[in-house]
């Protein structure tokens, strides 16, 4: 094979068909390398591609994909009959945020990412205004759930920061972690706005802030 009259950035390609040949031959020396050049033949593995009628793998989440798609990413033909939030979406009550627990709290922050109710549950835990004394703040930096413990409290406290025992929400283990941290006030996230969909429209409405007041770090 000449490769005379073949641009120099096709032979330092070592995707291009030169780069192809070269592998080729090297198959020689290292069979194993094969299947990295040419592939698997799909009808040894079980796969029967003739099949028309269905999709081969209906539950495939991608070639990096660590597990099968879960029920609730499979797309599927839905009965008409069946698509009623369209009618009942206006008549539905709104969400009492305050009247859930924490844990609810939490489970809509960590299993909704990117919706509303994230937003509206990191909303809520921060609240500290009449009866609804949760006063969670989220650390930016770490990344966790936290508030000042009962037991120890603060230790130290400038303008900037302060040192002492807090409980940290630990979304592993699913339970609040003690744990001695120095916390820099800027580190803290402010009360994000709640949704305008979420907003009570009683005289208990929570006003909205995002400013971070050290005072309100306690429980």
């Amino acid at each position: 094979m000449s490769a005379s009259h073949v641009p120099v950035g096709v032979l330092r390609d070592q995707f291009g068909l030169l780069g192809l040949h070269s592998f080729v031959k090297g198959i020689q020396e290292d069979p194993r390398s094969v299947a990295l050049a040419i592939g698997e033949d799909l009808t040894t593995l079980g796969i029967d591609l003739l099949n028309q009628k269905r999709d081969l793998c209906p539950t495939f989440g991608g070639p990096w994909a660590s597990h099968a798609c879960r029920v609730q990413e499979i797309d599927v033909v839905v009965p008409p009959e069946y698509l009623t939030n369209a009618a009942i979406r206006n008549r539905l009550p709104s969400i009492k945020l305050n009247r859930l627990s924490d844990d609810v709290l939490f489970h809509l922050f960590y299993n909704f990412p990117g919706e509303v109710y994230q937003v509206a549950a990191a909303s809520e835990l921060e609240v500290l205004v009449f009866m609804y004394n949760r006063d969670w703040r989220y650390h930016m930096s770490l990344r966790v759930w936290l508030t000042r413990s009962q037991h120890g409290g603060v230790k130290e406290q400038t303008t900037t920061y302060e040192r002492g025992s807090y409980n940290v929400f630990d979304p592993a283990q699913w339970r609040k972690v003690p744990k001695e941290l120095k916390l820099e006030y800027k580190e803290l996230e402010g009360r994000p706005k709640l949704p305008e969909s979420l907003l009570p429209s009683s005289a208990h409405q929570i006003p909205q802030s995002n400013s971070v007041d050290p005072s309100l770090i306690q429980s």
